[in-house]
């Protein structure tokens, strides 16, 4: 009786999403070095803009990552606390 193929390990998918943005960086770098010879003026405009970006970024990570997680730990701590005392103790 012959034998069956084997079913292959499925093989690792290639790191399209990295590829992708390394060919954006790429590709946006070189317009954008055209531009800055044809317009002297576009060298500050991306300054301006890589400021502004490197900005919001770090917005993001500190209300968006880490004082989140300190909000939510006051807020279960004063959850905690209204449990904690009797109704009538409770102001209104």
């Amino acid at each position: 009786m012959p034998r069956l193929p084997q079913k292959k390990k499925a093989s690792q998918q290639p790191p399209t999403v990295a590829i992708a943005l390394m060919m954006c960086i790429l590709c946006g770098g070189g317009f954008f070095g055209l531009l800055a010879i044809v317009f002297p003026g576009a060298g500050m405009l991306g300054l301006a803009m890589l400021i502004l970006g490197s900005l919001f970024v770090a917005q993001y990570f500190l209300w968006g990552r880490w004082l989140y997680r300190v909000a939510v730990r006051k807020e279960a701590q004063l959850q905690a606390s209204i449990a904690d005392t009797e109704p009538s103790e409770r102001k209104i």
